[in-house]
């Protein structure tokens, strides 16, 4: 399905921490949790199993540091078919997120950006060459590294797309002529100082950031609503599919990746935001980043929760 197409991904490679509660424990209040486990991530790690996953020849591009996460990390990428000659072992901590979830599936996260914060951006666009098709970032690696990759694609033809997680004042207009960039709610309020409430909010958000990034696509992600796409005349809102949501973490990046593979695959924004919705919606009734990923088969077997 996917299976020429040949990607990158810069961006962060972190050890998560998943905590299992019934309920956030307030100031002072002392809670017993359900479970809790190390699973691999980071957005960017994410986002390159999810290409992966999808048939894609997949580089990842980032720091670890020389320790026993860093080279778990690692081995894991690999694993997954993942190039790693990209991903450097010199930072001085390996990343680290710690995701807590409710009893509702809701997370919260916290991330120590460690070794991700030390890529190199020479180094990381050094990497980035005209044998790529499409290209990944996110902003979870400073915004040296960001912009001296993403300009570097733009200039050699690749198709580039931006997660702008986590939320950030991200200046955008250092990087002019992304394919698509796709902020969540909280992240768009970030870019635009709007909250994407409502269809009206969501039209102005957008054509604040198309202004700053004169992207070809602005796409939304506005959870359970699904997407929007504005293209800079006409504004269109995707539904997103009913799903029994076990656990949200990672699963914008799962959108992101399909998303960016539909598009790359058939150049129709709206068929690959569709995709990018069927993807999100798999991975939220999944436990885990990683291993709430579909493959293929998951999504042309792809069932709507009733």
């Amino acid at each position: 399905m996917y299976k020429n197409i040949r990607a990158a991904v810069v961006g962060s490679i972190n050890m998560d921490i998943i905590l299992n509660m019934e309920k956030v424990p307030d100031v002072g209040e002392n809670l017993l949790g359900t479970n809790y486990g190390y699973v691999c991530g980071g957005k960017g790690a994410n986002q390159a199993t999810g290409l992966a996953r999808l048939g894609a020849k997949t580089k990842m591009i980032g720091k670890v540091a020389d320790d026993t996460n860093g080279r778990k990390l690692i081995e894991n990428l690999q694993k997954n078919g993942i190039d790693s000659s990209c991903v450097r072992t010199d930072g001085t901590q390996t990343g680290l997120a710690a995701i807590i979830i409710d009893g509702e599936g809701r997370n919260r996260i916290v991330v120590y950006e460690s070794a991700n914060s030390e890529i190199d951006p020479k180094d990381a666009a050094d990497c980035i060459d005209d044998s790529l098709d499409l290209l990944l970032v996110q902003f979870e690696t400073n915004e040296d590294v960001v912009v001296e990759c993403v300009n570097k694609a733009i200039a050699q033809g690749i198709t580039t797309v931006i997660d702008c997680g986590p939320a950030k004042n991200f200046n955008l207009e250092r990087m002019q002529g992304v394919e698509i960039i796709s902020p969540n709610e909280n992240e768009t309020e970030a870019l635009s100082g709007i909250s994407p409430a409502d269809e009206a909010s969501v039209l102005e958000a957008s054509k604040i950031i198309m202004k700053r990034i004169k992207a070809k696509y602005v796409v939304l992600k506005l959870g359970s609503r699904g997407c929007s796409v504005w293209d800079g005349e006409n504004l269109k809102i995707i539904p997103t599919y009913k799903s029994n949501v076990v656990d949200t973490t990672a699963a914008g990046d799962c959108f992101t990746a399909a998303l960016a593979l539909e598009y790359k695959k058939c150049g129709d924004i709206y068929t690959a935001c569709d995709m990018g919705n069927k993807a999100g919606s798999i991975a939220v009734s999944r436990m885990g980043a990683e291993s709430s990923m579909p493959t293929v088969d998951d999504l042309l077997n792809f069932k709507e929760a009733e």
